[in-house]
């Protein structure tokens, strides 16, 4: 089996990430996942291996901003072709997964960051996005089409992204909202299942002596990986592990 490095995480996930699987990044805002993202996309450069950085509720310039703010030379990568930081309306998501496609292909992109699920979960609800077959049917009927649908179809559809998006052929961060102290480890409670793998950042107000922040494997259904919580620091270069 094939691992994808991520340095920066190694001496937990021991040896990667594997090839090909979609992992969830979950947390309350302020916890890290935008930055573990950026971090995985920037060493998997350093491997050779390309990535794209898709964003649903941020702009693209913000984003770099904030890369370039961590040290990685952005402006310099996505001119040599290696990288790319995408905004994608998720008002329809048809064309959002074809966007996806030709950005992948353009830069023969190995790693993808996907910010975020629950942004894609809300506009799964919507009428429009429902496949053409089922609108057709729902319009021929007496009743009026609802313009939201509950959860079940939300869901559904949501599994269904995730499924075409695996078929991407990359190694993918899907980075989820998460409501501190919530009994999920997603917003929307069906991509925990979904994915192979989730990583869970936390962290934890201890009054003067500050905020101590905290990351745990919940699974690696392919790979090996070091149980318990593990307390890591952001810094300049990203996110460090300040312990074993």
């Amino acid at each position: 089996m094939k691992t994808v490095a991520f340095p920066s995480l190694d001496p937990i996930l021991k040896g990667g990430i594997p090839e090909g699987d979609q992992i969830l990044v979950s947390g309350p805002p302020g916890s890290g996942k935008s930055i573990m993202a950026m971090q995985f996309i920037h060493e998997g450069i350093q491997k050779g291996e390309n990535g794209v950085f898709f964003t649903l509720d941020s702009e693209r310039e913000y984003l770099i901003s904030q890369m370039e703010g961590a040290g990685i030379e952005v402006a310099r990568l996505i001119e040599e072709g290696k990288m790319d930081v995408i905004e994608l309306d998720p008002q329809d998501i048809y064309v959002l997964l074809d966007e996806m496609e030709r950005h992948v292909k353009r830069l023969n992109a190995k790693r993808l960051v996907i910010d975020s699920l629950s942004i894609l979960y809300v506009y799964c609800g919507s009428y429009r996005n429902l496949p053409e077959d089922l609108i057709a049917f729902l319009e021929k009927t007496k009743y009026q089409p609802p313009i939201t649908l509950g959860s079940a179809v939300k869901k559904q559809m949501l599994y269904s992204m995730m499924t075409k998006i695996r078929h991407l052929g990359c190694t993918t961060l899907l980075i989820s909202e998460l409501a501190k102290n919530s009994n999920w480890f997603s917003r929307d409670t069906i991509s925990e299942f979904a994915c192979d793998g989730i990583i869970l950042l936390d962290y934890h107000i201890l009054g003067a002596a500050g905020v101590t922040r905290t990351l745990s494997i919940v699974k690696m259904r392919r790979s090996n990986y070091l149980e318990g919580v593990h307390e890591f620091r952001i810094t300049e270069k990203g996110i460090e592990l300040t312990r074993d």
